[in-house]
């Protein structure tokens, strides 16, 4: 009999580590990544202005009227997303020699 409960303890022990490695799991992919990117404020204009002429080139071009609106869209998308993570800093990061 001891070697059946052995086997039972081990099958339990088992399954917990089964139920912890998948909640492990899951709860990685989960997860939220932030990035951060640094730009001089005259990178960020030139940038900016990219978007803009991309968007005027698109209103003006012979592309069919709903695939100007989807790239319009996602250009005005990103550019809202990049306004409401704007972060100014006003010391510029140390340069490694």
């Amino acid at each position: 009999m001891e070697g059946g409960g052995m086997i039972f303890i081990n099958l339990h022990f088992m399954k917990y580590i089964l139920i912890c490695l998948l909640i492990l799991c899951i709860s990685g992919f989960r997860s939220e990544r932030f990035y951060h990117f640094s730009l001089r404020e005259s990178q960020a204009q030139f940038h900016w202005q990219n978007l803009e002429s991309v968007k005027y080139a698109l209103d003006n071009s012979s592309m069919p009227h709903q695939q100007v609106k989807q790239l319009i869209s996602a250009i005005d998308t990103l550019q809202r997303d990049l306004q409401l993570g704007l972060r100014i800093d006003t010391i510029a990061p140390k340069q490694s020699n």
